[in-house]
């Protein structure tokens, strides 16, 4: 969520903007960040595709279902693609942030 204080010349509509647009900040508004859901079949390597246009920094995985433990690929990450492990035995689905840094 985007929000334009520069225009506000009073403290209580100042405040008043402030507390309706914190409240409605998403973890991408905060970050740069690119978010996808999808499954690693079990020891295999994942080829992500994100939009960050930059090499990331990082992930964040968010949300997941199956029993793996999900790391950095070998391969080494680009400025469009990422790419992760499943060390597990099992299929993984996982929701993943890519940080931009």
């Amino acid at each position: 969520m985007r929000f334009n204080i520069e225009k506000i010349r009073d403290i209580v509509n100042l405040t008043r903007n402030l507390a309706v647009g914190l409240r409605n900040l998403t973890f991408s508004d905060n970050f740069g960040s690119d978010t996808h859901t999808i499954s690693i079949p079990a020891t295999s390597e994942y080829r992500l595709r994100h939009g960050l246009k930059i090499v990331p920094t990082g992930y964040i995985i968010t949300s997941q279902t199956g029993n793996g433990v999900i790391t950095k690929g070998t391969t080494a990450w680009t400025d469009n693609l990422v790419y992760l492990y499943n060390n597990g035995a099992v299929t993984v689905t996982i929701t993943i942030e890519i940080l931009k840094g």
